[in-house]
């Protein structure tokens, strides 16, 4: 056997030393530490569609007390600046760019925004608000109490419109300048915390002067536990913890060739987006009541039968129930009757009644039933009418009654005012028909009504509807 001289044997020690070396260098490069900032964070919850806070829906009640029990002896700490708190609503990853999605995110964190301004007056520079349009925790909002101080480049607005008209919705997601948007990565759990990190995705702020949102939110079991692995962990304002991360070189485009995105050289563990859940489509149920007829004006006019003038008499009572279903259909059936004295409250009689149904498709997809729609109506009814008025004409006829229908087109546009309640404005045009119709005159002497003539007619007519409307969800 041949044996190792002693200069020999130190060399390859040496040797070996140095790559046991360079191998435990490259498993540092790939082992880095992370610091993650401590926070609390209470989760709240909406319904579809809908921007309402409600304290008894999902696990709110049992959040708000949380949230409650923390703020109140921490106040201070958050007006001093030692922390602060960032509200992240969620959204659907194929939804995020639709400014109805944008407004009602900006609306659930406004609604929450408001009751930590009025429950423990902490004032807006102490709020940071983003909206994460990862996909997770769809139709939630995160609050995070955060224990470090309140980020320089941080979004501090929220704008939204409570209106839903499409213009006003425009304005208000214009004051933004862009969308504050981040990417949510959640990194697991270790030590008894969840981490989480928000990649700030800003276009106001290059990308070198932001620093994303690294969260370890504490969880139940650190908060009502006296088991802590690390000591004195749950004072400490940060978190380290070693992530293996993979280095990806930057690649140069070239033809033919995938260049890796920004996003992807975060980690190497692959985020998953929450599949999008099929929707049932909302049903409406309204309430309508036009106002003409209520001050007294007749909603329609005929045209070219030698009568064509605004009529206007006794005030009419009149009710409509509409239906909306399927993202952009709806029905509506309206009924009015009127039988009062006008003018010579002993001689003048006004006498309508008529019902109609209508059923209209709106044009945006939304699925709201806001903005512009059309569609068909048919009506029919009878009239009764009798006034003094009529005495100053030359026949002196005094009144007429007959029965009529009615059928055309209509289009129409709904202004969505405070929550449920807003105007809808009609226009109605079509064909009407006069039948059965008998006209009166009047015997001063007898003082009694005599029938004169009979008539019926048929021509063009235009209506216009201005009403006001409340539209509650029933599912």
């Amino acid at each position: 056997m041949y044996r190792i001289k002693g200069p020999h044997r130190k060399i390859q020690v040496r040797t070996i030393f140095l790559l046991l070396l360079c191998f435990l260098l490259r498993m540092e490069t790939d082992a880095q530490t992370t610091t993650y900032y401590k926070a609390e964070s209470f989760l709240f919850s909406f319904r579809r569609d809908n921007d309402l806070f409600l304290a008894d829906y999902g696990d709110n009640a049992y959040q708000l007390e949380r949230m409650g029990d923390l703020l109140d002896v921490s106040r201070d700490q958050i007006l001093k600046g030692d922390c602060h708190l960032l509200i992240v609503s969620h959204v659907s990853a194929y939804e995020y760019e639709d400014t109805e999605v944008v407004n009602e995110a900006s609306l659930r964190a406004g609604r929450i925004h408001a009751y930590l301004k009025t429950r423990f007056d902490i004032p807006h520079d102490c709020v940071a608000f983003y909206i994460d349009r990862s996909g997770n925790y769809r139709d939630q909002v995160h609050v995070y109490k955060v224990y470090k101080p309140l980020p320089w480049f941080a979004n501090i607005s929220i704008h939204y419109s409570e209106s839903r008209y499409p213009v006003a919705v425009e304005a208000a997601m214009g004051e933004y300048g862009a969308v504050p948007y981040v990417d949510l990565y959640r990194r697991g759990e270790t030590g008894g915390y969840d981490r989480e990190v928000y990649r700030i995705d800003d276009p106001l702020f290059d990308r070198t002067e932001l620093e994303d949102y690294r969260l370890a939110s504490v969880t139940d079991t650190v908060r009502h536990s006296k088991r802590i692995e690390e000591p004195d962990i749950a004072l400490a304002t940060t978190v380290t913890t070693r992530e293996t991360v993979r280095v990806v070189t930057k690649q140069r485009k070239t033809v033919g060739k995938e260049v890796v995105p920004e996003e992807q050289k975060q980690s190497t563990k692959p985020v998953r987006m929450e599949e999008a859940p099929v929707q049932q489509s909302s049903v409406y149920l309204g309430v309508k009541t036009n106002l003409l007829p209520w001050c007294g004006v007749a909603p329609s006019i005929r045209l070219g039968t030698g009568e064509t003038k605004i009529e206007t008499g006794a005030f009419m009572p009149n009710l409509e129930v509409e239906c909306s279903f399927a993202g952009r259909w709806s029905v509506a059936l309206l009924g009015m009757y009127s039988d009062f004295a006008y003018k010579d409250k002993t001689r003048d009689c006004w006498a309508v009644s008529e019902i109609s149904l209508e059923p209209t498709i709106w044009l945006s997809s939304s699925g709201k039933f806001t903005g512009l729609n059309t569609g068909l109506f048919t009506e029919y009814g009878d009239f009764d009418i009798r006034g003094s008025a009529i005495d100053l004409s030359e026949d002196m006829l005094y009144g007429r009654t007959g029965c009529f229908w009615s059928a055309g087109l209509s289009m129409g546009y709904r202004f969505s005012l405070v929550g449920g309640l807003g105007v809808d404005m009609r226009v109605r045009a079509g064909y009407r028909s006069v039948f059965s119709g008998k006209k009166y005159r009047y015997d001063s002497l007898d003082n009694r009504n005599y029938l004169e003539t009979s008539f019926a007619s048929t021509g063009f007519m235009v209506g216009l509807k201005v009403s006001l409307s409340y539209r509650f969800q029933i599912r």
